[in-house]
């Protein structure tokens, strides 16, 4: 099986590459992972301030990519271009995950939602994915814009720091805190909320390959 992940930051490739081995390992899956990155796409984003026509094709340069390497389904990373799966699935003929969904289907779960974001779009992305499937939750979020580039510029524990009191900021607050983007999933393991914490890289990496195993089981069982 083979995955295509659309990364628009380097910070993304770690995590989701530790949870597909983790998550692989644990259902032998045999999956190969196919890295397609545009770094310039998060500054098109920060500039436009929301995701405009001209970065949806940019970005479909990359499942181009994807397609024509033959992979079997593609995985965003990147939360604040969720949106342009409603876009872009319809061209292509392998399922598109946003980077996202998996783990707030189970935020979903819980009545109020606490969101921490490094990057001004994506809580918008997130919170109406949210709101659409689940009408009446309540969200609170905390966003600090361009926090992400500490990570650029090597101040990860500046960043971490900040994450952490976001984080300790909402406990109390909601019943369910989630680190929007995939750059934060090591902060996880450096707090200890009162409420469950959700990070996407497993969730993400667990759906796929719950995706493709079943559909393998269902291709084979209707030869």
């Amino acid at each position: 099986m083979k995955v295509a992940l659309i990364h628009a930051t380097t910070t993304a490739v770690a995590p989701i590459e530790r949870a597909f081995r983790d998550e692989a390992s644990g259902s032998g899956a045999a999956v190969e992972l196919l890295h397609l990155m545009d770094t310039g796409l998060l500054a098109m984003m920060e500039a436009e301030g929301e995701l405009t026509p001209g970065i949806v094709e940019r970005m479909a340069v990359l499942l181009d990519l994807a397609m024509q390497s033959q992979t079997d389904c593609i995985q965003l990373t990147c939360s604040a271009f969720n949106e342009a799966v409603l876009t872009l699935q319809p061209r292509y003929g392998v399922k598109l995950f946003r980077s996202d969904e998996a783990m707030l289907d189970e935020a979903l779960a819980y009545e109020r939602i606490g969101l921490v974001s490094t990057v001004r779009q994506t809580p918008v992305a997130l919170l109406a994915y949210l709101k659409a499937r689940k009408p009446d939750v309540r969200v609170r979020s905390l966003v600090e814009p361009g926090l992400i580039h500490l990570l650029f510029q090597g101040r990860r524990k500046e960043h971490d720091e900040r994450i952490v009191d976001m984080v300790r900021e909402l406990d109390g607050h909601v019943d369910v805190i989630v680190l929007s983007q995939y750059s934060m999933d090591h902060v996880a393991e450096q707090v200890r909320p009162s409420v469950p914490l959700l990070t996407a890289p497993a969730a993400s990496a667990r759906r796929c390959l719950a995706y493709l195993t079943g559909t393998r089981r269902t291709s084979r069982t209707s030869r």
